[in-house]
């Protein structure tokens, strides 16, 4: 029996699962600064046979986290990205320099596709990784999301105040103005990126996976076709922790 418990520490929420057999017997999400208060959840939880954790950020510390599942008697697996692993290709020049959360959201998306793809994560910041025929990742981009740009803006020019407006093609408001033009810079982006890449690999029906809290958003503005799949991030430390444990099992 499978019992791990999966954490994705973000930027702003720390994302946590609880995965069973085949399916998720829990998942939460809090803002960071509330962590501590998970330890009264995690008591209500079966004891896990392995912990997976994604850390990208540096709003919480390793040993906050470890504070939190110190009542179970299991010493985590801090993920890192690495050259291989689960049928992917780290083509990074330094494979170790990639974040854990884009090494297990193009781990998911290769177990789910098998075939290239470009992998779009919408967070804090925004990721737009490729991924080919082979299962290697090509590279990718980073970019700010259209929340942190509206953050940088009233912090840095006299829109003060802003209010979250509506994407219209031509904006009459200041608000809708400022949430138009974030709009166009996230969603052109994905969609330059996605041309370059289906052009590259001669993948004219490239498929886009796209995953992350601020995704919802974006999605009836897209004009290519995308996937929508819910924290790919956390997918893919499942497959990765199985893939340990099955690993662990053989030489047992």
């Amino acid at each position: 029996m499978s019992r791990i418990l999966v954490i994705d520490s973000g930027n702003s929420y720390f994302k946590w699962g609880f995965y069973q057999e085949d399916s998720w017997l829990a998942k939460g999400e809090i803002a960071n600064a509330e962590i501590i208060s998970l330890s009264n959840v995690f008591e209500r939880l079966p004891c896990p046979l392995f912990i997976i954790i994604s850390h990208v950020t540096d709003n919480i510390s390793k040993s906050d986290i470890e504070e939190i599942i110190s009542l179970w008697p299991i010493n985590p697996y801090w993920l890192r990205a690495g050259t291989f692993q689960c049928e992917v290709f780290n083509g990074y020049h330094l494979p170790d320099q990639l974040g854990s959360d884009r090494w297990a959201a193009l781990i998911a998306a290769w177990n789910t596709h098998h075939k290239a793809c470009l992998v779009v994560n919408v967070g804090t910041a925004v990721t737009i990784d490729a991924l080919s025929d082979a299962g290697e990742f090509l590279g990718g981009v980073i970019l700010p999301s259209a929340h942190s740009m509206r953050d940088c803006l009233q912090s840095r020019t006299q829109l003060k105040n802003l209010r979250i407006g509506f994407f219209q093609t031509f904006p009459q408001t200041t608000d809708d103005a400022v949430h138009s033009g974030l709009m166009h810079c996230v969603l052109g982006a994905i969609e330059r990126i996605y041309q370059i890449i289906s052009e590259k690999l001669k993948s004219p029906n490239l498929k886009c996976f796209v995953s992350g809290g601020g995704c919802a958003e974006l999605i009836p503005f897209f004009k290519i076709p995308v996937e929508s799949i819910d924290n790919l991030v956390m997918e893919g430390l499942v497959i990765i922790a199985n893939d340990i444990m099955f690993s662990r099992k053989k030489y047992e």
